[in-house]
């Protein structure tokens, strides 16, 4: 099976050749990720007209991946019980902060909300090959190419936009180009990055191979994921980073020579010994401080520890129903801030949406998404999905993967939508 598994290697003529064949279900969504990244750059729009080419892109989005998901028979293997319960209180709460709210504001947000849903359920339906799954990875790459262009455009040349980052969070210039903020750029360097390793690893044992996964392509495709990342000064995609680069050493161990894997572990060392000594003490200063007991810790996380506080004195006096099944049931006019990217946390945003019961089937459904990761038979394939739920996972803590994250939403509910397929696998 592993074989059979890899006897196709991609070029140009089989991606158009794979591209061209799709059917119009899955053809249009890939037409929709490699334009996303030009959307994403009229998000500055809706300040003038009052909305935006990209927030159209999304209800189209919406509409049409619901459309496409109910009309395709495709059986899929069952998911827990646990994670339709979650998806009901998830939904069900939006829908009664739409009804006390009653704006078009609120409905926006509403769908914005329930859109990662619906690209997962889609998405798990419609990639159900390996060729589609690699086609994917493919197109996520090629609709990287203007956005990480346009980065190293900024760090080589001339920033677009200057915003400088406060003295507390390390200071230096942040650069969001065209884009509402760094995850236009960070989305396609984690993920594209993700993908890379991907074909990394599954180009690792053939003898004939593309100049890209020999070990100075590699090289340099990591400098240009490094350097990318370092220049974006953002605390919680270095963690992702490093730890993406240790499960990559980890899968790549056993398929690549023993040189190779001493060059892997001397980049290791070395980035982790650079960031330790330039980038650690500059980046987390304040977390330090705080662990130090030099600050309150209200303000670690740059201060979104107080923003958790602040609604959950909402929160605690909101009645058990609410508590337990979702703070859209309170119909109180916080709710809606509380279930919002306000929170720069997910699993603060889906508890308060969700409630108690809500998280904890969420959390159940990570879980089973993890035991789903090592079950391939296929090593690249288990990295694919281990490094998706990490990326999830750890970004989870201070942003919003499955709400406010461009293009990685599309990457990760694409991924996620591959749990428990062990017939694919």
């Amino acid at each position: 099976m592993a074989s059979a598994l890899n006897n196709f290697t991609w070029d140009f003529k089989l991606y158009k050749q794979w591209f061209g064949s799709r059917e119009v279900a899955l053809k249009w969504m890939l037409v929709v990720i490699l334009l996303f990244p030009f959307f994403a750059a009229t998000w500055e729009m809706k300040e003038t007209s009052g909305f935006s080419p990209l927030q159209v892109l999304g209800l189209m989005v919406f509409v049409f991946g619901f459309l496409f998901y109910v009309r395709k028979s495709t059986r899929t293997p069952n998911l827990t019980i646990a994670f339709f319960i979650f998806i009901f209180l998830f939904v069900l709460n939006h829908f009664l902060v739409f009804g006390f709210e009653q704006s078009f504001s609120q409905f926006g947000q509403s769908i914005r909300a329930i859109l990662p849903f619906v690209l997962f359920f889609y998405f798990r339906k419609h990639l159900n090959s390996v060729i589609d799954i690699e086609g994917f990875l493919i197109t996520f790459l090629i609709a990287s190419v203007f956005p990480i262009g346009t980065l190293y455009y900024e760090i080589l040349f001339d920033p677009i936009v200057e915003v400088y980052n406060t003295e507390s969070r390390g200071g230096g210039l942040r650069l969001s180009g065209f884009y509402a903020d760094l995850f236009g750029y960070m989305s396609h360097l984690i993920c594209g990055f993700v993908c890379y390793c991907y074909f990394y690893i599954k180009n690792s044992n053939r003898k004939k191979k593309h100049f890209v996964f020999g070990n100075f392509g590699f090289i340099i495709v990591l400098l240009i994921f490094l350097v990318g990342v370092y220049n974006l000064r953002h605390q919680a995609s270095w963690a992702v980073s490093i730890v993406l680069l240790i499960v990559f050493i980890y899968f790549i161990r056993k398929k690549v020579s023993v040189l190779q894997l001493a060059i892997f572990f001397v980049i290791m060392f070395g980035v982790g010994i650079y960031f330790y000594f330039e980038i650690f003490e500059v980046l987390y200063a304040k977390d330090i401080s705080v662990a130090e007991g030099n600050a309150d810790d209200s303000r670690a996380l740059n201060g979104r520890v107080w923003i958790w506080r602040r609604y959950f004195a909402y929160w605690e006096d909101f009645n058990i129903l609410s508590q337990v099944f979702g703070s859209g049931l309170a119909q109180h006019e916080k709710a809606k801030v509380m279930m919002s990217g306000g929170m720069h946390n997910d699993y603060v945003r889906i508890f308060f949406t969700t409630g108690i019961f809500g998280i904890l089937c969420y959390l159940y459904f990570l879980l089973t998404v993890l035991r789903s990761s090592f079950k391939p038979m296929i090593v690249e394939f288990k990295f694919l999905l281990l490094a998706n739920l990490i990326v999830v996972a750890m970004y989870s803590i201070s942003s919003l993967p499955l709400l406010a994250s461009g293009a990685m939403m599309y990457f990760v509910t694409a991924m996620f939508g591959q749990t428990n397929k062990r017939g694919i696998w």
